[in-house]
Order: structure tokens, then C-alpha cells, then sequence
């Protein structure tokens, strides 16, 4: 049995089932973006990570064998899709960056606890906005201030964003910004 399933606009997932292996060969332009993780969707909404796209040849691609097994234990046999959204943005904007300890410039203990790790950062003269790229079934940081979450498009990727003024109090977003 073979599938060839979309992995957005630019790419392919094949399936190949080899007896009891299962072969996923995934392939999509380099566009120097950032990092790309490919997911195999099953039905009713189960969603297992198959990994990170590595660059090969002039293009990103993952290779994976795993047992029919255990696809089927993820939810994810048979397949009924794919996904590879855009991970990790290199420089979704020159002004964003990655970065590494967020948790030091929010000021709110509780909402410090809330950070998993690295976030996407803007400075501005009056504070500083925190991003994460939005995946529906992973997990959110920041839940506390969900409601305070602004969408924006960064670099083609819905990230949601939390505004913050200089001593790391949360601010409501500003609607003069783009």
C-alpha cells in the first residue's frame, strides 16, 4: 500500500507499508525559513510528530520506518493526512529574535511558571512583545493570558502574541500596531 499525502502547498509525505514496517518519506522546498516538523494525522484528530525536516540535496526531508503497530497505538493508522507547518522561524521579521530565557522578563511568578522555554522576542521603547507560532493540540504557554493574545502573521505563520510593558507587567495589545 502506498499514500502520497500534501504537506502544505509545497510538499509530499509518502506511505509506504512494507508488511509490518511502515516507510514515511517526506520532502518539501529549502526555503530557508526555519525548521519544519512533519506530522502524520489520523482519525479522529490523533496527530503523531514524525520529526524535524533536515536540508538534503537543495530541499528539507525526513525519512522514517516505524511498525504499523505503533502507528496504529498513536491513532495514526491508517493515515488520513499530513502537516509540516513551519516550526521554528529562523527570522520571521529582522526585528524578532529567539529568545532563550523569557521567564526573566516577565515579572509575574505564576506566569513565569507558564514559559516552557525559548519564545520569539520584539523589543520596543515601551516593553517588549513575546510570541509562540500557534498549533492547535500542543500546548499553549502563557495560558493564563489567553485572552490577551493577539493573532498575528509572522513571516505566513499565525503566531499568538502577548504584549508586555518595560517591567514585564502584561498590557492590553495595541491596536496602532500592524
Amino acid at each position: 500500500m502506498e499514500q502520497r499525502f500534501a504537506l502544505g502547498e509545497h510538499g509530499t509525505l509518502l506511505v509506504t507499508q512494507e508488511g509490518l514496517r511502515v516507510r514515511l518519506e517526506a520532502r518539501r522546498p529549502a526555503d530557508g525559513k526555519g525548521l519544519y516538523k512533519v506530522w502524520l494525522l489520523g482519525a479522529r484528530g490523533a496527530r503523531l510528530l514524525l520529526g524535524t525536516m533536515i536540508p538534503e540535496d537543495g530541499a528539507l526531508c525526513l525519512r522514517r520506518v516505524l511498525s504499523r503497530s505503533e502507528l496504529e497505538r498513536n491513532g495514526c493508522w491508517p493515515p488520513v493526512g499530513a502537516e509540516a507547518p513551519l516550526a521554528f522561524p529562523f527570522a520571521p521579521n529582522p526585528r524578532w529574535y529567539c529568545e532563550p530565557n523569557p521567564r526573566s522578563l516577565v515579572s509575574d511568578p505564576v506566569l513565569r511558571s507558564q514559559i516552557p522555554g525559548s519564545m520569539l522576542c520584539l523589543r520596543e521603547k515601551d516593553g517588549f512583545r513575546l510570541a509562540v507560532p500557534l498549533r492547535p493540540g500542543c500546548p499553549l504557554p502563557l495560558s493564563g493570558l489567553f485572552c490577551l493574545a493577539r493573532p498575528e502573521r509572522l513571516d505566513g505563520t499565525l503566531h499568538l502574541v502577548w504584549f508586555f510593558d518595560a517591567s514585564g507587567e502584561p498590557r492590553l495589545p495595541d491596536d496602532s500596531s500592524p
